[in-house]
């Protein structure tokens, strides 16, 4: 199955935005953060969550910054 970039776009929209909550959320009350912590934190909301289509953007966003860790 495959998936054209407008199909695509708005997920990856919303993983990024699940991101930039999390870095609010840290900065928010007063966390440094990094992606190491911000993984942390998106595994704490994924472990608390049982809505499929938020689970599956959750580990994207996780996956994501993993990714992002290991290339850098």
């Amino acid at each position: 199955m495959k998936f054209s970039e407008s199909e695509i776009q708005p997920l990856w929209d919303e993983v990024s935005r699940i991101i930039g909550d999390a870095v609010i959320q840290l900065h928010h009350h007063g966390k440094p953060f990094n992606a190491e912590v911000l993984v942390k934190y998106l595994s704490h909301q994924l472990s608390e969550v049982d809505e499929v289509k938020r689970r599956i953007l959750l580990n994207a966003a996780i996956n994501m910054l993993k990714t992002n860790r290991i290339r850098n």
